[in-house]
């Protein structure tokens, strides 16, 4: 392939295949699914007179009102879920203020922080999955997949490799740089395979010239695999390459704390009990540089400080001579010391352990300390932060500990559902839980929102659903591995099982309301029923459509998940046909490999006046798929567990309950999830450390009809969403 590049002196470009494509992305709006709110202990009644301001909980300047007569407001705070992290960053390029009608983010990001995944196989798939221990009494564990678009998004984005890699970091980086303000920072965290190139493209796109730093941080101890016979070196270090977008950019100078072994070479000396050491008064660079040069305690020189500075320095006893004669030189205490300026390379902050505290069992988790100083360093204060990789919430939760400090705002973009559910759940964990009554919240959490992408922008290569001449053969090879018969019926219905039609889904989207509602017109004038509806994804809020469909046309939607290794599966049927230029014989040549139903919980409530205590009862937990899941020699076992009374229990890692769902319609148009009392699954050096809470209270105000929400989430990261209508007398 011919590639024209364009050079200029001193601009030299990296060329790799593809470099000239141009994606072409729209701003499309982010849909809030979710408002995780402040725990009610938290909504202490402040009354403000006289025109006194302070800011609600939930980001607003308020005039004269308390707490609890706060006017609700979308929080600052933004965990977005895209499977195209480029879509978001155009959508947030493009985003503007309803009021102002002024650009909300461009140019006016303080940090950029990513951690774009290490490619380390030759076809740059990175490894997603993730051991979840659904019972550690009994053994029980799972791996959890990574979704289809997730799995997608990756394989198309580096189907051609590095070079692919590059072009994708390169689109993001130029969207990022609109969004950086002038004053702003980007921190770009690398390994070895890409990091050269990478800073090639760095320098194109901001500049040779606004490379800050090139800081080395030491992850990881010396390795085992490395010695006698080993063809490589011990690799323990990653780069975070640090880019200004002006010279105008803002930065904080900080200091880590001395070694041992340097304060007892350097702090030798003791002065009533103080460790320290004498420090050079001496004018470098004498009148040159404008030094003031007297006699001071007998010795004429270039001073450093002025004779009225050294007098106050000797009255305040900061200034040591040896014996008459010698030069005096300023005492530095080590407990007055700030430290050493911080340098390039970072070997001070250890990596996350399995067995860490703040440990989540994300793949490739980043220390919060690592990014508190990254903070430190380049946020100021009140400003902005952005974390496009955010994976499992580390720049959000180092954020948030600093916003007493800093008082930061942050939005974290990630295309993997169980990537946001674990950054929720930490940030919800993080200030712990205040001294509550009965009825009031779990948590002190900070308000923020859970958003996604309505529109999902992606190529069609590996999406033979969107395929000419490749769709019928996708749509069978997934209709079969589902144990379902293939049948073209429609577009819409492409198989059948066991009484009930099968419409497979593309996938590149999540199912959305309105191809239900198409797949059931389909269905309505058929023999059946019943449809299997397999989808790449699927959103808790489609439940409430499911059943309102349900009610109005008596037709079962069952959604299942297509999960990952079924397109495997599939891929590698395709290729044995185009390679044979014939089908296996039987479907049973591929894996029997589970498709699991989204989860849905039974709860109960109970209403005495005022006060209402929902109990969550039980999880419709898909067994079926789940054993599908597990190795064939377990099975009879697990199935055996699955049949105990408890054993939902195990599935179960989150539910939240919203105590009056309609409550932000007049902010939002559609209901929407406000997460105002939780209790989840907390996992400690790998064990549970606190059992769930299976039943919640809440203390109404006022009397009148009321929604109830209740939101799960399991171990797989998979939700569902149930409501129920109250009266409150």
């Amino acid at each position: 392939m011919k590639t024209d590049i364009t050079l200029k002196p001193k601009n030299p470009r990296l060329a790799y295949v593809g470099m000239d494509k141009k994606t072409v992305v729209e701003a499309v709006p982010t849909q809030v699914i979710e408002v995780v709110s402040p725990a009610k202990a938290l909504e202490q009644t402040v009354e403000l007179g006289g025109g006194q301001t302070q800011e609600s909980l939930w980001g607003e300047k308020q005039v004269g009102l308390s707490y609890t007569e706060k006017v609700k407001a979308i929080p600052k705070n933004r965990i977005i879920w895209t499977n195209d992290n480029l879509v978001a960053l155009k959508t947030l390029l493009d985003e503007k203020d309803d009021k102002t009608g002024e650009y909300k983010y461009r140019n006016k990001v303080d940090l950029i922080y990513i951690d774009p995944p290490f490619m380390v196989q030759n076809d740059f798939v990175a490894d997603n999955s993730i051991d979840i221990e659904v019972d550690e009494q009994e053994g029980v564990v799972s791996v959890k997949e990574p979704t289809i678009i997730e799995t997608i998004a990756y394989k198309d984005t580096w189907q051609n490799g590095l070079d692919s890699f590059l072009h994708m970091i390169r689109e993001r980086l130029e969207l990022m740089k609109e969004l950086l303000s002038s004053s702003g920072t980007i921190y770009v965290h690398l390994d070895w395979h890409s990091v050269h190139y990478v800073k090639t493209i760095l320098d194109e796109i901001f500049g040779y010239e606004n490379l800050v730093n090139e800081i080395i941080w030491k992850r990881t101890f010396a390795h085992g695999d490395v010695g006698q016979g080993a063809q490589h070196l011990g690799r323990l270090h990653d780069t975070l390459l640090m880019y200004k977008k002006t010279d105008d950019f803002y930065m904080n100078f900080i200091y880590v704390p001395y070694e041992a072994d340097y304060i007892e070479k350097t702090f030798k000396k003791m002065k009533n009990g103080r460790r320290y050491q004498t420090i050079s008064l001496i004018g470098p660079g004498g009148a040159n540089k404008g030094n003031p040069y007297y006699e001071f305690m007998g010795v004429k020189r270039f001073w450093v400080y002025s004779k009225e500075n050294m007098e106050k320095l000797l009255k305040e006893g900061k200034i040591e001579q040896t014996k008459e004669g010698n030069v005096p030189r300023k005492i530095m205490y080590l407990d007055e010391s700030p430290g050493v300026p911080l340098q390039d390379i970072w070997n001070d902050i250890p990596p996350v352990q399995g067995g860490a505290s703040e440990s989540t069992g994300y793949p490739t988790q980043k220390p919060v300390e690592l990014l508190k100083r990254i903070i430190l360093t380049s946020c100021p204060k009140n400003g902005f932060i952005l974390d496009a990789f955010v994976g499992s919430g580390t720049t959000c939760e180092a954020a948030e500990q600093l916003v007493d400090e800093l008082g930061c705002s942050w939005i974290g973009i990630d295309n993997s559902k169980f990537a946001i559910h674990t950054a929720r759940k930490r940030l919800i964990e993080l200030n712990g839980k205040p001294k509550r009554k009965k009825g009031e919240g779990v948590y002190k959490v900070r308000p923020f929102t859970v958003e996604n992408i309505g529109y999902y922008q992606r190529g069609v290569k590996w999406d033979p659903i969107q395929t000419s001449g490749r769709a019928d053969a996708y749509r069978k090879a997934i209709v079969e591995l589902f144990g379902g018969e293939y049948l073209a019926y429609s577009k819409l219905l492409h198989g059948k099982k066991r009484g009930a039609w099968i419409h497979v889904g593309p996938l590149s989207t999540p199912i959305m309301g309105d191809q239900l509602k198409a797949i059931v017109e389909e269905v309505k004038d058929t023999e059946f029923k019943k449809v299997y509806v397999l989808s790449a994804d699927f959103t808790a809020h489609n439940q409430s459509e499911i059943e309102s469909i349900k009610a109005e046309t008596g037709i079962q939607i069952m959604v299942k998940l297509i999960p990952a290794s079924a397109i495997e599966e599939v891929r590698k049927r395709m290729e044995m046909v185009k390679k044979n230029s014939k089908e296996p014989d039987k479907a049973s040549d591929m894996l029997n490999i589970a498709f699991f139903t989204p989860i849905t919980a039974k709860v109960k409530v109970e209403v005495d006046n005022k006060e209402v205590c929902v109990k969550l009862s039980g999880l419709e937990v898909d067994a079926e798929s789940f054993l599908d899941s597990q190795k064939p020699e377990r099975r009879g076992e697990l199935e055996k567990w699955l049949g105990t009374e408890k054993s939902w229990q195990s599935f179960l890692d989150f539910w939240a309950v919203d105590w009056d769902f309609e409550d932000l319609k007049d902010k939002i148009k559609e209901p929407v999830f406000e997460n105002e009392w939780q209790s989840f699954r907390k996992r400690k050096n790998n064990k549970t450390v606190e059992d769930i809470v299976y039943q919640a209270y809440h203390t109404y105000e006022q009397p009148g009809e009321y929604t109830i929400a209740v939101k799960v989430t399991d171990v797989f990261g998979n939700d569902g969403i149930i409501t129920q209508k109250l009266t409150v007398k």
